[in-house]
């Protein structure tokens, strides 16, 4: 069940249909890291990012920008809360193993993106390349190669992917954690 009040397969047909050429759990992934690297000050990045190539006129548009902006708050809170109740944007539960997993690959995907894509200051990229954060790194790039079969709905493919998408959870965490420091010194600069 997910925490945010953003109705998945919705969002998916509008950034379709707009043109905007990104996932739902993708664009999710890009407001994590974009919120870990930058804070809130990273909204219009994330836009911008997402609707680039979209048509910017159309009702689809319009409707998947709130539910963006919808989504980032609703993350915004939960991560800057510390509350243990976060969660990644992902298909609801009926869905298949199959498609959860394209979806926690594509989740992945958008945070890499976010993580890599913009001004990486050296003290970014330092952090970047110590541990945890480098081992988060090296596990995303990984999970984004993930598949699975038609076939694998079964317990325990079902335990696996539970399995990893808690660890993504956690990491999201602690890598918003760790980019403490940084994220406040990026605000008060902008900020004076």
């Amino acid at each position: 069940m997910s925490i945010f009040d953003i109705n998945f397969k919705n969002l998916e047909f509008n950034l379709k249909q707009c043109g905007s050429g990104w996932f739902a759990s993708q664009c999710h992934g890009l407001i994590c890291a974009r919120l870990s690297v930058l804070g809130p000050n990273s909204l219009e990045l994330c836009l911008s990012q997402i609707f680039e190539h979209s048509k910017k006129q159309s009702q689809e548009f319009n409707q998947s920008q709130e539910e963006i902006k919808g989504l980032f708050d609703a993350t915004w809170a939960k991560l800057d809360a510390r509350q243990s109740d976060f969660d990644l944007l992902l298909p609801v539960e009926e869905s298949s193993i199959k498609e959860q997993t394209i979806a926690l690959s594509q989740w992945c995907d958008g945070f890499l993106h976010g993580i890599v894509t913009g001004k990486n200051p050296k003290e970014l990229k330092s952090l970047f390349s110590k541990e945890p954060i480098s081992i988060i790194i090296k596990d995303m790039v990984e999970i984004t190669r993930a598949t699975a079969s038609s076939s694998d709905d079964g317990d325990e493919e079902l335990g696996y992917f539970i399995e990893i998408r808690e660890y993504l959870r956690t990491c999201t965490q602690l890598v918003y954690e760790e980019l403490t420091d940084f994220r406040d010194s990026v605000n008060k600069i902008k900020s004076n």
